[in-house]
């Protein structure tokens, strides 16, 4: 529940059911007020009808942990290989990979896999961006082959070549660069 569309199809059930308007924000509704049984049990058969998912707090937490985990992989633990990821997860987390993988991609429309190199991504266009280092550099640091395969991952998420990418950025700041002495 990430988009508008979305975030306005819970606003109207919910107002539907009289309850005072929440707070909803990425994929998540937070109640001013504690839904009544029924009220609960109504908005979480129209909710489903709607095509949505329903997690407990239990869930949700998991799903925190998870990404909070593979993004503590990619930042802090950069010496890891995405191979070595589901042996961390799963003595991290307690549960087996099937569990996790499956509770991960029916909330966020992504598998588990594809979260990870879109996070991976995140984090080379971070070090394209601040850090003065070579594509080849960079995809030593984060396990890949070499930089060709680095390129290909980075283009399928971005529609850019990692090159193409650093180029905005000096064009961007070229451009801010004028404006601030004019």
């Amino acid at each position: 529940m990430v988009s508008l569309r979305c975030k306005k199809l819970v606003a109207q059930e919910l107002k539907k059911l009289g309850v005072v308007m929440p707070r909803i924000n990425q994929g998540m509704v937070e109640f001013q007020e504690e839904l009544s049984a029924e009220q609960g049990t109504r908005f979480r058969e129209r909710i489903l009808k709607l095509g949505f998912e329903v997690l407990d707090d239990e869930n949700s937490k998991l799903l925190d942990r998870i990404s909070t985990s593979i993004s503590d992989l990619i930042y802090k633990h950069p010496e890891m290989s995405r191979q070595q990821y589901p042996d961390h997860l799963i003595e991290k987390l307690g549960f087996n990979y099937s569990e996790i993988t499956y509770l991960f991609s029916e909330v966020h429309g992504v598998n588990l896999p594809q979260f990870i190199i879109i996070q991976q991504v995140e984090r080379i266009k971070e070090m394209l961006l601040y850090e003065d280092l070579s594509v080849k550099q960079i995809a030593l640091q984060l396990h890949y082959r070499n930089g060709t395969q680095l390129t290909r991952v980075f283009k399928k998420i971005t529609d850019l070549t990692p090159f193409y990418f650093k180029k905005m950025k000096e064009k961007r700041m070229e451009v801010q660069k004028e404006v601030s002495t004019t």
